[in-house]
């Protein structure tokens, strides 16, 4: 007599093993890109306020790369700063005079967290513009403590920051928003300027 043959195929608990194998893996697997996809969201936000964080700058650049350094206010003389800047720029010559603007400025608004252009603050004819919003209360990775922790030899520098050397100007500006995941993302920007008049 012959032996029984045995039926080919998967038992029960070989089945039940396996889709309990392929449930892990699908749940490894949906982790890793919810992940990967967060990275992303976070990479965009972060490039795309870097950007705006560039726009900005360079329109503070525009606005300032005109002004006679002899007429800004306060001159923020470095290692000091200042979270606001007046100027007055050449409008062209006259008669054989220079024709200065209005005084403008640029700095932050009252609520410390606006970039703001205007010009005859404090007149009538008062012009206020806002330029970004969301400027960082600290630039990037500095806290209020009274010490330079970012290694810039300031201490405790606003989100918005100007500082001048001669008829050099020095503009620092730290943007935020908040992530996709709830965390706040920030950037800085800075370069420096030389005023032409």
């Amino acid at each position: 007599m012959g032996t029984r043959d045995r039926q080919a195929g998967f038992t029960l608990i070989e089945l039940m093993f396996a889709l309990l194998l392929l449930g892990v893996i699908v749940a490894k697997l949906t982790i890793v890109v919810q992940e990967a996809q967060e990275i992303h969201g976070r990479e965009s936000e972060s490039m795309a306020l870097e950007d705006k964080a560039y726009q900005v700058l360079d329109r503070v650049v525009y606005a300032i790369i005109g002004a006679d350094a002899d007429t800004l206010d306060p001159t923020a003389s470095f290692p000091f700063f200042a979270n606001g800047i007046e100027y007055k720029i050449s409008l062209g010559v006259e008669n054989g005079e220079t024709v200065w603007s209005d005084l403008e400025y640029i700095g932050l608004g009252a609520d410390q967290s606006r970039l703001r252009w205007g010009r005859k603050m404090g007149t009538p004819e008062e012009q206020l513009v806002t330029w970004a919003n969301n400027v960082s209360e600290l630039v990037e990775d500095e806290l209020a403590n009274g010490i330079d922790d970012n290694e810039n030899e300031m201490k405790d520098e606003t989100g918005l920051t100007f500082t001048v050397v001669g008829d050099t100007v020095t503009i620092i500006l730290t943007l935020e928003r908040e992530g996709p995941g709830g965390d706040i993302i920030q950037k800085t920007v800075r370069t420096e300027v030389t005023c032409r008049n």
